[in-house]
């Protein structure tokens, strides 16, 4: 550090310590590694096909494209205003999805004397396929969100919100019809709509990516867009219309290459229906807005969002739009691939970094889940405080919003972008050679490239390479089962479904949207629906989304169930345990993971002391844990005296390669190491014991 008093002091003191080469260093490293491989201990392989290296330089970053560029200046890779979020912040835009408009309300209004400071008005499972409540299945009634079927439950949703806070409407193929409903309620309340900050619209590729098919045809969908839009130019200005939606290809377990692409295709999809449709690029290029989801991987997800801010630049221009109208709008949530029903308190933890990563790659808007989210029902009063106070923290004492482009200048970060926007670019040019995003769904590319990447995913969790904390390593052994919340759908549905059947009037005829808009007062959300046509539909594979933690989860919830106050695994550890610590705590979470109960209190100086005290036990799997020297000496005697006394599993832990045949003849049926396919194992040995 420099001497103010005396400036040459720092310069004289660094010259007596030179800077080490990067030659120098890795020297240095492979010196520490004592002969473990430098590319497997300093080099991590992501699912994007890019491997990350263990230290970046400056000379990593001298030549990649934009890095004298400044904030505000295309292609926008530091932010697309030139002080960031100095000025106006993010957009907290926490989603309530309380099945009744009228929790809903008062969910909301509580939420926006907190710190909440945006609305978003997320449809059920039956609004989002544009179904009144009455006419859906009784589980799709409150499922995932509102139900919002008539002109009332959309006055409901907005009673004592005011207009000018920015509004953002959520709904699939029920997003117009909604739209029509909120927008009709804002009017009867006397809103400037030239002034309104509103999200409206849907990205019709996306829903039928995830859901497999739509209720109309892609035409279809796309002339009622053209429609919203046309009368957002006429009386909305500041609305945004048209949606390039990433959630799918997120939640499906896509990896970030993928997710931008796929979603940078969806956008030119958009734009091109637009074009064809009289709306000439620039509209529609200024109302776009791109949707998508951050995950646990911190540096990889803020290089994805700085990414899809450059790429999206350079196909708007490369398109005709001005520079201002290839200014991206970003909403941003974090993603249920990573959370967990077992330790959900965990997922606050997993909540704040995500969050953190979405401001620092520059997200508009943000809404993080409540920890107990991936429980179902209605978030928790304490984790949707925690939720909304999680960026409260990140503002308020963080100051987040007080630094332009936060990890600009970081020649990791700067690398990671660079290599995200090069493939993603490939892959994207790939796509639009097949004809388009439709095209490569209708034919299976999107869905067999995301399934590979998605059963990568899965066998890491399970083979415990990826790991998630409180499930596949550090799980609570006294932890119960955690319990599922419900929500009474039946109840839902014959209350709200009686509403939106007295409310069915006929008067919705013409998919104009400024007809639907006249009409909504008097119609539903199904009314609505119907109106903008359904002559056709289109159906494709759809993609599978899930969470990484399931498999595990389910199996550990069957243990608990089956064999509650039962001890299932009996360890028997050969010599003092302090030898061999690590190999006994890898053990006993092995087995911990699936819900398995273990005895591991007792050390043994003999194979018959540890045989005895095993059959003793009465647990059906006995695992001998120990040095691989005392293996050779005791394991045989130990598995033919357990075999002996009746059906047991006897395994090993660890992988003696060169005893392995002679352990199997004496008893031995298996050995449990760090390659071992946790989830297999376990299961297997559940099915033994007639869980399953």
């Amino acid at each position: 550090m420099a001497d103010h008093k005396n400036p040459g002091v720092g310069e004289r003191l660094l010259s007596e310590f030179p800077a080490p080469s990067l030659d120098a260093w890795k020297e240095e490293v492979i010196r520490l590694l004592k002969g473990a491989p430098y590319e497997k201990k300093m080099l991590t392989p992501t699912y994007e096909g890019i491997t990350l290296q263990s230290i970046y330089t400056a000379e990593d970053t001298k030549d990649l494209p934009f890095q004298d560029t400044l904030p505000g200046e295309w292609p926008y890779l530091r932010g697309t205003e030139a002080l960031g979020k100095r000025l106006n912040g993010w957009l907290v835009a926490q989603e309530l999805p309380f099945a009744d408009p009228k929790d809903f309300n008062e969910a909301l209004r509580y939420d926006l004397e907190r710190g909440q400071n945006a609305v978003t008005i997320l449809l059920d499972a039956a609004g989002y396929r544009g179904l009144d409540a009455d006419q859906a299945e009784t589980d799709m009634v409150g499922r995932n969100g509102t139900s919002v079927s008539a002109f009332a439950d959309a006055v409901q949703l907005l009673d004592g919100i005011d207009p000018a806070i920015p509004t953002m409407v959520v709904g699939g193929a029920g997003s117009i019809p909604a739209a029509a409903l909120v927008v009709a309620a804002m009017q009867a309340k006397g809103a400037d709509l030239t002034k309104a900050n509103l999200t409206l619209g849907n990205d019709p590729l996306g829903f039928l990516a995830v859901n497999g098919q739509l209720p109309m045809s892609v035409e279809e969908a796309f002339d009622g867009l053209a429609s919203l839009t046309n009368w957002a130019i006429a009386s909305a200005p500041k609305t945004k219309t048209l949606v390039a939606c990433g959630f799918p290809y997120f939640e499906s377990g896509a990896n970030s290459v993928q997710q931008l692409a796929f979603t940078l295709s969806s956008a030119v999809a958009a734009l091109r229906a637009m074009e064809t449709r009289g709306i000439s690029v620039e509209n529609a290029a200024s109302r776009m807005v791109f949707r998508l989801k951050v995950g646990g991987h911190f540096f990889m997800e803020i290089a994805k969002l700085r990414a899809m801010r450059v790429l999206w630049a350079q196909v708007a221009r490369a398109c005709g739009a001005s520079d201002e109208a290839a200014k991206i709008c970003m909403q941003t949530k974090n993603g249920r691939l990573n959370k967990t029903q077992f330790d959900p308190y965990v997922n606050m933890l997993r909540g704040t970094t995500e969050a953190f990563a979405a401001i620092a790659g520059g997200a508009d808007t943000l809404h993080i889940g409540a920890y107990d989210e991936a429980l179902g029902g209605q978030p928790s009063n304490l984790g949707r405080r925690i939720a909304r106070n999680t960026q409260i923290v990140l503002r308020e004492e963080s100051r987040l919003d007080h630094v332009v482009d936060l990890a600009g200048g970081s020649w990791a970060v700067e690398t990671l972008t660079h290599q995200l926007i090069t493939a993603a670019w490939k892959l994207f040019r790939e796509v639009e050679a097949m004809g388009g995003l439709q095209k490569a769904l209708e034919t299976g590319f999107v869905q067999k490239a995301i399934g590979e990447i998605a059963k990568a995913r899965r066998k890491a969790v399970a083979a415990r390479t990826d790991v998630i904390v409180g499930t596949n390593q550090y799980p609570n052994a006294l932890e119960a089962e955690p319990e599922i919340k419900k929500i009474d759908h039946a109840a839902i549905k014959a209350s709200l479904g009686a509403k939106a059947a007295a409310a069915r009037k006929g008067q919705a005829k013409s998919k104009d949207f400024t007809a639907l808009l006249n009409a909504a007062p008097k119609s539903t959300l199904g009314e609505l629906s119907q109106a903008m046509g359904r002559s056709g539909s289109i159906k494709v594979e759809p993609l599978s989304v899930f969470r990484t933690t399931e498999a595990l989860e389910t199996l550990r919830k069957a243990m608990i169930r089956a064999r509650k106050g039962k001890t299932d695994v009996f360890l028997a550890n050969l010599g003092p345990i302090g030898a061999y610590m690590p190999r006994l705590d890898f053990t006993r979470t092995f087995f911990q993971v699936g819900g398995f109960s273990v005895e591991d209190k007792s050390w043994f100086k003999t194979p018959e002391e540890a045989a005895k005290a095993a059959i003793d036990s009465g647990a059906p799997i006995i695992v001998a844990v120990g040095l691989d020297d005392t293996y050779v000496e005791q394991v045989p005697a130990l598995a033919g005296t357990i075999k002996a006394s009746g059906a047991k599993t006897v395994l090993v832990a660890g992988l003696l390669k060169d005893s392995a045949d002679a352990f199997k003849a004496a008893g031995v049926d298996d050995f449990i190491h760090v390659k071992s396919d946790v989830h297999a194992v376990l299961s297997g040995l559940a099915k033994g014991l007639e869980v399953f």
